[in-house]
């Protein structure tokens, strides 16, 4: 995996795709081949409820069964052969109400376009744990390439279970002296090959069916409380630094920063078009909070969005169906 700081760049993309899952690769299959210049940002490799879903057998045309992981992997392929550009970077803030839209990552980046479609899902998590809070920025983090090298020859503990963690451990295990990965889940919900890599890292030790109970510390984190779910045996994990890559099932829109209408629940509002109140902005998938969950549903209203934004860029008087 290669990691760049390349922190802003004169490009202007025709629409980016904030999310890379059936929604925003399907989105991306039709701007791509409509001759929009696309560019995707995602966080993780196997992102989002499909990427970590174990078996797929009713996707139409796909009789499998297959991965959600192997899914993702095909409907990526599709769009990037169409010309759609995919990178990695977990987004964190946007600027949304001007002409040129502007899309910001974790680690500093700025992606400029003149559309932009949501497609984040709804994975991010309701609730903290007991000091976390507290000790943001003074030994917790959410970001291992932004805050890895503080941590150099000291032991750590990522709280994680898929392979966005994985790829996270993996990097901080570049600075770290130890690291614990505590795991809540009965198994990491990843690729085997990823999980065979970070379990050869001879300073990585895996705590699967471990739940988090709270972190500890006075001025900076000192430890790591965790109770092993199956024997409830609780221990503390002398750690100077705790970063955490959990989700949830909260739709994944902070970054958007109250600059679209929204529900009371954090739901993205959209037109029949898959616009929100921002001209240029749409928005498909989990974010719109729709009650099935399926990934050819997510991938219809991506390509709504799609051929909406073919629309809006192209100054159209009626959406036109691409075959």
């Amino acid at each position: 995996m290669e990691l760049t700081l390349n922190f802003g760049s004169d490009e202007i993309y025709d629409v980016i795709i904030i999310g890379a899952g059936p929604a925003g690769s399907s989105a991306a299959i039709y701007t791509a081949r409509a001759g929009l210049s696309t560019l995707v940002l995602y966080r993780a490799e196997a992102d989002g409820a499909l990427g970590v879903t174990q078996q797929i057998e009713n996707y139409p045309g796909i009789r499998g069964p297959i991965s959600g992981y192997e899914l993702l992997k095909l409907m990526r392929e599709h769009a990037k052969a169409f010309g759609a550009k995919f990178v990695r970077g977990k987004v964190i803030a946007t600027d949304l109400l001007g002409d040129i839209k502007k899309v910001y990552t974790i680690d500093g980046r700025e992606f400029k376009g003149r559309a932009v479609i949501v497609a984040s899902g709804a994975m991010e998590r309701t609730n903290k744990y007991k000091g976390e809070e507290e000790f943001l920025g003074r030994g917790v983090s959410y970001c291992g390439v932004c805050d890895a090298a503080f941590f150099k020859g000291k032991p750590v503990a990522v709280v994680g279970e898929d392979d966005y963690a994985l790829e996270e451990t993996e990097f901080i295990s570049r600075f770290a002296s130890k690291i614990y990965l505590v795991v809540p889940s009965s198994r990491i919900k990843a690729p085997p090959e990823m999980i065979e890599e970070i379990k050869s890292h001879p300073n990585v030790e895996i705590l699967t069916h471990h739940r988090v109970i709270q972190i500890l510390g006075s001025s900076f984190v000192e430890g790591l409380e965790v109770q092993n779910i199956e024997t409830k045996e609780k221990k503390i994990l002398p750690v100077d630094g705790v970063f955490i890559f959990l989700g949830g099932n909260k739709p994944s829109v902070d970054f958007l920063m109250n600059q679209v209408e929204m529900t009371d629940g954090n739901c993205i509002v959209v037109n029949e078009e898959m616009m929100t109140s921002v001209p240029g902005v749409f928005a498909a998938g989990d974010v719109l909070c729709n009650n099935i969950k399926q990934a050819v549903i997510a991938a219809a209203d991506g390509v709504k969005a799609a051929l909406a934004v073919d629309k809006y860029l192209n100054k159209k008087a009626k959406i036109t169906s691409q075959w």
